[in-house]
């Protein structure tokens, strides 16, 4: 099933619960229609954020001749600029081997326009199977999740400091 026919399917599915629930008197206690809008609002990011990864990727195998195949989107932000600015950290696999990227991913869906405004390696996915065990008995899918969330943090807090950088720069200067 398509990313999109997920989202469409997940909505109508939550559409006829509520529907479901209304004609039988049931209801939460406030405003379902705000829940339900909430949730197509989320699932409609998400695919949102799904479509930009995979554009992203797309974009990169284009013009680096390379077979980058799309996995998941681990995390995402939006910014509403002109159109919307998606901030990802995908993985992505490359003959089996899964990395993790970064990729900044401009839309304007008006337009029909989207860029990669950025696109680069973070690192390699620590992802283990499901099965593995550490020597202390710990699931080593537990361990790579903590160290993949590390490496988020890490990264972040770095691109935190060069934005404050250049943005304390710019009011030094302007001064």
């Amino acid at each position: 099933m398509t990313p999109r026919r997920g989202v469409l399917f997940a909505a109508a599915l939550l559409l006829g619960l509520a529907s479901a629930a209304a004609v039988s008197g049931f209801h939460l206690g406030g405003d379902e229609s705000g829940l339900v809008r909430g949730v197509l609002a989320a699932l409609r990011e998400r695919a949102e954020a799904d479509d930009a990864a995979r554009f992203a990727v797309a974009h990169h195998n284009k013009n680096q001749g390379a077979t980058l195949e799309f996995t998941r989107v681990l995390k995402s932000k939006r910014q509403v600029v002109t159109g919307t600015l998606h901030d990802l950290i995908l993985e992505a696999a490359d003959a089996g081997k899964k990395s993790l990227y970064r990729a900044k991913v401009w839309v304007k869906p008006w337009e029909d326009f989207k860029s990669v405004v950025e696109f680069r390696l973070v690192g390699d996915s620590k992802a283990e199977p499901e099965s593995s065990v550490a020597s202390d008995g710990s699931s080593g899918q537990a361990i790579a999740k903590l160290s993949l969330e590390a490496d988020i943090v890490q990264e972040e807090a770095r691109l935190h400091t060069i934005e404050n950088d250049v943005l304390s720069s710019g009011f030094a200067s302007s001064s």
